[in-house]
């Protein structure tokens, strides 16, 4: 099996693999806290009690400090644009060699890409694979590609394309834009996949087998750097209905006190505006929802200023880092700022919305 995160690293982790368990004493995986690598011990094949033990290390893709910063624009048609840049941290140890979003709902594509395994079709496979790919902003240097996700949806990812040698990639202190789709769907907060540049390990013996194998697949499986991002996640409602989009909003938005993204309080006033809102919605009473949501809107822009011109931040992502590290420093952040900006644009969408419906 291959142990490979980096030249292969699309191909792997845009695929579904599984593993077999068998236990065997004397094999471990130890985690040396110095070099952040692991040492992997195992048994080659051979006969009972004759044979070898491996001693592999294993360099995780995790040595960078990675940021993501997402721009979102409302276009023609509804449709939403999202475009990202990427940075790799001064103090990151390796290059930025992938990025992944998994789930994303959905993209605008000239084919209706499938969003579960079961809708693959053999036949037309290579179609939606370049159609997937020709969905994507991509700059010169990466490589982008769609596929399904585990959990319903699309996985989507770039790699970077020439990987020769560890000194490939997105380099320390350097950003990349350019990255990017349109979508239908309005946007959520998901996580991207950030994976850095860790070389080729080598595997003697077609690598671990068995139990230790199954923990090292687990190892492997996680060995990405997760990012908060914005991706297309709440469904717009045709013929679009700001009641019912409200009401998704709000189910995903009830999601971020789990994720220690919005502290207890502020999340009740915010379920609170957003189901007046859309009941008002539903009572035709626009005046009242518009009241609701500037309510709303007026909240989050005390907690972040600037919200409206956050979609234009600078490629290096770092106006909501100061924003983040000022307002710790004099009262307790009641919302994460990234979270802010999603509920903040999604909110604006539903006005826009409105008024055009109405005109």
């Amino acid at each position: 099996m291959s142990k490979n995160l980096t030249k292969s690293g699309m191909a792997i982790l845009l695929s579904l693999i599984s593993y077999g368990a068998y236990a065997v004493p004397g094999e471990s995986i130890t985690l040396d806290p110095n070099s952040g690598n692991y040492a992997v011990i195992y048994y080659g094949p051979g006969r009972p009690g004759h044979k070898p033990l491996r001693s592999v290390v294993f360099v995780p893709s995790t040595k960078i400090v990675p940021r993501i910063n997402v721009i979102l624009k409302l276009g023609n048609l509804n449709l939403v644009s999202y475009t990202y840049s990427v940075s790799n941290g001064q103090k990151s140890k390796q290059p930025i060699d992938s990025i992944i979003f998994d789930p994303v709902a959905d993209i605008v594509s000239k084919v209706d890409l499938p969003k579960q395994n079961r809708d693959i079709d053999l036949n037309t496979i290579a179609q939606i694979d370049q159609m997937g790919a020709l969905s994507l902003l991509t700059p010169v240097g990466w490589v982008g590609r769609t596929t399904t996700s585990r959990e319903g949806g699309l996985r989507i990812g770039w790699g970077y394309e020439e990987l020769v040698s560890e000194q490939d990639g997105l380099q320390a202190g350097a950003t990349q834009s350019g990255f990017g789709f349109l979508g239908l769907h309005i946007p959520g907060l998901g996580v991207a996949q950030v994976i850095g540049n860790a070389g080729i390990t080598e595997w003697p013996d077609e690598g671990p087998q068995g139990e230790i194998g199954d923990q090292l697949t687990k190892l492997e499986r996680n060995n990405f750097v997760p990012i908060n991002v914005a991706v297309p996640t709440i469904a717009v409602p045709v013929p679009f209905d700001a009641a019912i989009l409200l009401d998704r909003l709000r189910a995903h938005v009830a999601t971020w006190q789990g994720k220690q993204l919005v502290e207890p309080v502020f999340a009740t006033q915010l379920d609170r505006y957003l189901v007046a809102a859309a009941d008002a919605y539903r009572l035709n009473n626009t005046k009242a929802g518009k009241e609701h949501i500037e309510t709303l809107r007026n909240m989050l822009e005390r907690e972040h200023k600037d919200l409206d011109h956050g979609d234009e931040e600078s490629s290096d992502g770092k106006r909501g880092e100061r924003d983040n590290d000022h307002k710790a420093t004099t009262q307790r952040i009641l919302i994460d700022r990234l979270a802010a900006r999603v509920l903040d644009f999604d909110l604006k969408y539903v006005l826009q919305r409105t008024r055009k419906e109405h005109d």
